[in-house]
């Protein structure tokens, strides 16, 4: 008796089709139940998510786009439109400008005309091996971002990043 007969079933009784067929849906079956009973995917992905705070500096901008920086305003990344936080201070202070002065020397001067934001937010961050991100979007010290708010829109550099302990809100 040959493996495959001129119908192409293994030793005449059963199609290939119908075998593949079969191993997919008990395959499909079993994953299945190693996701839902092994282990609680939900709880592991909560116990990763953290309350982050973090701060971005916006450099040399008007006082008036500084006002528009309202505590409690939602806060969201421009490229994206993700929501990363909610902000809860927003410092101001005079905007500090390298400047050569008459002797060709950098000098560390104040412009009257500028200031620079140093505004805090407080999003749920998901902490991950190698990075930490809020809604999608990774969050690290240096890096540049672009945030808008209903008021304004701005871009600045996250200065600081603190994770806080407890539940995320």
């Amino acid at each position: 008796m040959r493996f495959l007969d001129e119908k192409g079933r293994i030793f005449g009784k059963v199609s290939i089709v119908d075998l593949v067929i079969v191993l997919v849906v008990v395959s499909a079956g079993a994953w299945f139940a190693y996701a839902k009973f092994s282990k609680n995917l939900a709880q592991d992905i909560a116990a990763r998510e953290q309350p982050l705070e973090y701060t971005i500096l916006i450099p040399a901008i008007r006082p008036t786009t500084a006002e528009a920086f309202h505590k409690g305003d939602k806060v969201f990344e421009f490229k994206t439109g993700a929501a990363v936080g909610t902000i809860t201070a927003v410092e101001v202070k005079p905007a500090e400008v390298w400047t050569i002065n008459e002797d060709g020397k950098w000098v560390l001067t104040r412009d009257s005309g500028r200031v620079d934001a140093y505004v805090k937010v407080l999003g749920t961050s998901r902490v991950g091996e190698n990075n930490i991100t809020v809604n999608g979007v990774e969050i690290r010290v240096g890096l540049s971002i672009s945030v808008t708010t209903k008021w304004v829109q701005a871009s600045g550099n996250v200065l600081t990043m603190t994770l806080l302990e407890g539940t995320p809100k």
